[in-house]
């Protein structure tokens, strides 16, 4: 699936992230609170959008207990990019993840996730990060700050220091709060 066909059926900010790093976008998108939007809500649901976007082609059905696995993830996942600090929730969940190293035909090496559909999955998103980090794009992905969001989103700013995915939405309500604090 192309990258244009992949923005348009998952949930992203304007402009989509670029390459790979819109199926990061959207697997991050696939909760927000304030909307009451889960896609992970069951083992079906999240095999289902899973399958959607190719991030797991597997034949074996999901298990809750895969599915919780992978919804930690996603939300630990968010928390590590608002904060490179707490890196140990993440180091934790994903040390558990087989991988197999692997060299292709130019020389690069890269790592392919094995073991259960939970696994695959973990595997998969963490290989979207580092091909990010690779290509240079990874310092422009983030997650709004505005606590009650979190939604994904690729700053295209030339300063790259957008801190909210809407300065209409979040970034006014920020401001809101700021200003209400300020006179009490």
């Amino acid at each position: 699936m192309d990258h244009d066909a992949l923005a348009s059926i998952l949930r992203t900010g304007t402009p989509a992230a670029p390459g790979n790093l819109v199926l990061l976008e959207g697997f991050l998108n696939t909760y927000a609170g304030e909307f009451g939007v889960e896609d992970f809500a069951t083992p079906d649901s999240t095999e289902a959008w899973l399958k959607s976007v190719n991030l797991w082609t597997g034949t074996e059905k999901l298990s809750t207990s895969q599915t919780r696995k992978i919804i930690s993830f996603r939300d630990t996942l968010r928390m590590w990019i608002l904060d490179k600090e707490t890196n140990q929730p993440i180091n934790e969940l994903i040390q558990a993840v087989p991988f197999q190293a692997m060299f292709d035909s130019q020389g690069e090496i890269g790592f392919r996730s094995k073991g259960d559909a939970g696994d695959q999955v973990l595997g998969a998103v963490s290989e979207v990060i580092l091909e990010s980090q690779k290509n240079g794009t990874w310092d422009r992905f983030k997650c709004c700050e505005l606590p009650t969001c979190g939604w994904a989103y690729y700053d295209s700013t030339r300063s790259r220091t957008k801190r909210w995915c809407s300065m209409k939405t979040c970034g006014s309500r920020h401001k809101a709060r700021e200003y209400y604090k300020r006179k009490r």
